[in-house]
């Protein structure tokens, strides 16, 4: 039996999770750009790499060492949606000294009026020069064919590991990643939650995982084996679900809780199947509430004072990170919701900070 089936029906033999409610009707919600919006990304030619299909030169399926510390790891691959993305083009400017996420210019367009959390952990909490590939789209969920997302020409969880990294970089000798000194990371799940609990389908979850844990199982046949997964934070909490009332916010958090038992458990048979991975889980919801209930939890957030709203103004993005508006009340780094879904850049602040303790 393959490692890849065993890894998958592992994680189905677990068992089962959460029953969700039946929701209120309630609209789905995709990606809001607070710069520049890029589902489709360029093919620019300029210092790029050309994707090939040539057998991998990092793959071992076999990972060399456990371990070595944050402090070791130069290249970290990151997959996700408009929490995660910064509008990486892989077929143009590679990461470089001058810039560790290659292109758009640092810190590139973020849902957080400023850097997100892939930012910050290369350029703020490294501790040493990294190499940022960040292959995620905003909107983006783990399959678009389970679960929809808001424009067609975004590239879902598969997506961005078929057609982005598989084909530019698992098997590019010039990336110069190995099993031993790179990170992957996967957050997903937001869109996945947002768009379908509505719908009341009690086994969708379930169906998402095993894709999850497919690609997951792909990304270690080709030579990853440090991984990072970051779970659902409190979106039920944003202004975009509260608009509807506590039967939509409670119906959310139950579809979100019953997301997050599962990655736990992806996890959990990551590391049982393929004993020779490192697998960090952050815990996404956790470091949120503790923000909501009580901003001064950390530095980065202690001056936020509006933790329920957004303002229309701020909504877009801001030309500078504390601009204020007298509309508004406060500046826009005083919210914790930029719009009706994403949080300020402190708020990433924050969330990277914590990410680079549970790596060290």
């Amino acid at each position: 039996m393959s490692t890849i089936t065993s890894f998958v029906l592992a994680l189905l033999a677990m068992p089962a999770a959460l029953a969700i409610p039946a929701p209120d009707p309630k609209p789905t919600w995709g990606w809001t750009s607070t710069t520049e919006p890029s589902t489709t990304k360029a093919h620019e030619t300029s210092d790029s790499i050309t994707a090939t299909s040539a057998v991998s030169t990092a793959s071992s399926a076999s990972c060399e060492k456990h371990w070595r510390g944050w402090h070791n790891v130069q290249k970290f691959f990151a997959f996700g949606d408009s929490y995660t993305t910064v509008s990486f083009n892989p077929n143009s400017t590679q990461p470089n000294p001058a810039n560790p996420i290659g292109n758009p210019p640092f810190p590139g367009y973020t849902s957080s009026n400023g850097p997100n959390w892939v930012d910050f952990l290369t350029a703020t909490y490294n501790q040493s020069f990294v190499e940022t590939y960040d292959l995620a789209y905003g909107g983006a969920t783990v399959d678009s064919s389970l679960v929809a997302q808001y424009l067609p020409t975004v590239l879902d969880f598969r997506q961005q590991v078929n057609q982005e990294f598989l084909p530019y970089y698992e098997n590019n000798s010039t990336v110069g990643w190995t099993s031993s000194n790179s990170l992957f990371a996967a957050f997903f799940g937001i869109n996945d939650v947002g768009n379908s609990y509505g719908a009341q389908n009690a086994t969708l979850n379930a169906d998402i995982f095993v894709v999850y844990a497919h690609l997951v199982d792909q990304l270690y046949q080709a030579g990853a084996c440090n991984f990072l997964f970051l779970n659902v934070p409190p979106v039920n909490l944003a202004p975009n679900t509260a608009q509807y009332g506590a039967s939509a916010v409670a119906l959310e958090g139950a579809a979100i809780a019953d997301f997050n038992l599962r990655l736990q458990r992806l996890a959990t048979s990551l590391m049982v199947t393929h004993p020779d991975t490192t697998v960090f889980q952050f815990d996404t919801s956790a470091l949120f509430g503790q923000i909501l209930n009580k901003p001064s939890s950390y530095p980065q957030t202690a001056n936020i004072v509006n933790t329920t709203a957004y303002c229309a103004a701020y909504a877009n993005g801001t030309p500078a990170k504390d601009t204020f508006n007298a509309t508004c009340g406060v500046p826009v780094n005083e919210y914790f919701w930029l719009n009706s879904l994403h949080p300020l850049y402190t708020v990433h602040d924050a969330m990277a900070s914590q990410i680079a303790l549970l790596l060290e």
